[in-house]
């Protein structure tokens, strides 16, 4: 196909360039054979490249990765302390290098002409992640539905654990095989989630931005130690004396 669209090209290019021709050992050739030899070339090479002569292989490779990228991580970021429950996005904590998979397929097509046929070999790149995500301080219960870009994801064909973020809690086992179990922190008092080969084509060969919610039974009257009020919202904000007052309980503020 491309031998014929080129040499047509050739011919109307060479045709509008050289009108007159060019004299070669006694034979005038005019300027449309000469380009309609060269554009039959170039076809052939591009047909060659593209459908494989009959009993010849050629091989395609899919897309693959030129650089393993990772979602970024904030360091220092605050983790947030979870009542009840509450939407919250992480922040990863861990990861290894994506895992790369290759499948090599070959798709063998018929001569038209009872030939042998060609043969392609079609190479395909598939990518998974193992990470940890932060979720929040302290102990949380349970994790209810994950969305990845914004879509809830399948939990049933994700594989993950927990960690309920108690000061007791092991090292995951993925974490100590990849980095040695003296060398595998617990990070107890986090709780935080393990991905394990999380597939990757679904979000364009790259880690989604993962948002979790996350379920936890605290106790806020125990916990939270002071309120900051609003200035001019109380009723001795103004005082300039300190104001005291003595309660049944003998206790004084």
């Amino acid at each position: 196909m491309a031998t014929l669209a080129l040499a047509a090209v050739g011919a109307a290019v060479g045709g509008s360039m050289l009108p007159a021709g060019v004299g070669l050992l006694g034979v005038t050739l005019t300027g449309a054979t000469i380009g309609s030899q060269i554009g039959a070339f170039a076809g052939a090479y591009v047909d060659n490249a593209l459908f494989a002569s009959s009993g010849q292989t050629r091989a395609v490779d899919g897309p693959r990765l030129s650089d393993l990228r990772m979602t970024s991580s904030t360091e220092g970021a605050p983790l947030p302390k979870i009542y009840g429950r509450a939407r919250v996005g992480g922040q990863i904590i861990w990861a290894t290098d994506l895992e790369e998979e290759i499948t090599t397929t070959t798709e063998a097509s018929g001569s038209a002409k009872g030939g042998s046929g060609s043969k392609t070999h079609v190479t395909q790149y598939s990518y998974y992640a193992n990470f940890a995500v932060a979720l929040a301080e302290g102990v949380v219960t349970r994790i209810g539905r994950i969305w990845a870009d914004e879509q809830e994801l399948d939990r049933a064909r994700t594989t993950f654990r927990l960690h309920t973020g108690t000061e007791t809690q092991d090292v995951d086992s993925l974490i100590a095989a990849r980095e040695g179990a003296e060398n595998a922190p617990a990070y107890r008092g986090v709780a935080y989630v393990v991905f394990e080969r999380f597939p990757l084509a679904a979000y364009g060969n790259r880690v989604p931005q993962l948002t979790f919610e996350v379920f936890s039974v605290g106790n806020a009257d125990q916990d939270v130690r002071a309120v900051v009020m609003i200035p001019g919202s109380g009723e001795f904000v103004y005082a300039t004396e300190p104001v005291h007052q003595t309660f049944d309980d003998g206790v004084s503020q």
